[in-house]
This record gives structure tokens, C-alpha cells and sequence, in this order.
């Protein structure tokens, strides 16, 4: 029997993760809502909405809650402490899922209502938003695994990622995008490497 290559031995720990599995499960349910009722071109702008949504939640709640003000969400900011003592730990790299289930649910009822109370395209926000968090979930897996990026962007992003763990850890908020650390300026390190 052959054994399994390296990475194929990283994308099953990264599918075995409850909030990945949350995540798919959430991505897939509404998606299948949003396909099962696909309404117009409004649609595909709320499918949109959704990595928008979590981009900047990505740069917003890493940077406030997790670094800067740490007393709003202590409990969060404990287990990012957590990451940045032990960053190439599975089990920091993963919030909980409550935190997940929370945001989703203040995700859809904001999205419900700002769309007038159409579930349709408050689902299409979530099925936008969970997708573009697994892809989010996934790039902050692999700056913390020997796993090579594919491309030159992903190299990068994963260089700048690091940077800001081992380098500058008030810089460099961003793991997908660093369009908002570059608005926010806090797109370069401001320290010399950890000794």
C-alpha cells in the first residue's frame, strides 16, 4: 500500500478541523439555497458582498480585538496569544466555531435587513462570505505549514504573513489582501527579526 504524500496528509488535517468543516457545511447549504432560488444580477452583486465582508472583518478583528485592544474579547485575544507563542500549532490556528456561528448569525440578520428583509440575498452574502473563509482559512493554514504556495502571490502572502509573526506583529494584519493594511499603513514592519 502507498502512503500518502505530504500534502495530501495537510489538506486532510486541514478538512479535519471543525470550524472548516462548519465552514464547508455552512458554504454548501447556502449555496444551494442561492442556486435553488437564484434571483437576478442583485444575486451575484450579495454573492460579492461576502468577501468584502470578510476581508474586512479578517484586517478589523485582527488588528483591534486581537492586538490592540485585547480587553473587548479577552477570551479571543488568549488564543491568539496562544498562535503567536506557538504559530506552527494546528490547534491554535483555528478559532472556535461559536465564534464563527455568532459572526454568521450577525452576518445573515444584518444582511437580511439591509436587503429588506429578502432571505434570498442574505443567504447569497453567507454562501459569498463562507466560501471566501475557507479560502481565507486555508492561506492562514499554509503560512503556518511546510506547504509551498503555488503561485507568486500566494508565496508573498504567506511571506507577508510571517513577517508579521516573527518580524513586526503591529504590521502586516492582512492574510489575503493587503489592499486595508496598505489604506490602514500598516503595511510594512517597523521592527528588526526576532533574535
Amino acid at each position: 500500500m502507498r502512503s500518502e504524500t505530504p500534502f495530501i496528509h495537510y489538506v486532510k488535517e486541514f478538512m479535519g478541523q471543525r470550524l472548516i468543516l462548519f465552514l464547508f457545511s455552512l458554504c454548501l447549504f447556502s449555496g444551494c439555497g442561492v442556486i435553488a432560488t437564484f434571483g437576478t444580477f442583485r444575486t451575484i452583486v450579495a454573492m460579492c458582498v461576502g468577501p468584502v465582508l470578510v476581508i474586512l472583518i479578517e484586517y478589523l478583528v485582527h488588528r483591534y480585538l486581537l492586538h490592540e485592544f485585547p480587553r473587548i474579547v479577552p477570551i479571543a485575544y488568549k488564543g491568539h496569544v496562544a498562535h503567536h507563542d506557538s504559530p506552527n500549532d494546528v490547534k491554535f490556528l483555528f478559532g472556535p466555531v461559536s465564534f464563527d456561528i455568532f459572526a454568521y448569525l450577525l452576518i445573515y440578520g444584518t444582511a437580511f435587513m439591509v436587503t429588506g428583509f429578502d432571505w434570498h440575498l442574505a443567504l447569497a452574502v453567507v454562501f459569498g462570505a463562507s466560501g471566501f473563509q475557507v479560502y481565507y482559512q486555508w492561506k492562514h493554514y499554509i503560512s503556518h505549514r511546510p506547504i509551498k504556495p503555488l503561485t507568486p502571490w500566494g508565496k508573498w502572502m504567506k511571506k507577508r504573513h510571517l513577517l508579521h509573526h516573527h518580524l513586526d506583529e503591529k504590521s502586516l494584519y492582512s492574510v489575503t489582501n493587503p489592499m486595508l493594511d496598505i489604506v490602514m499603513r500598516t503595511n510594512q514592519p517597523k521592527s528588526s527579526p526576532k533574535s
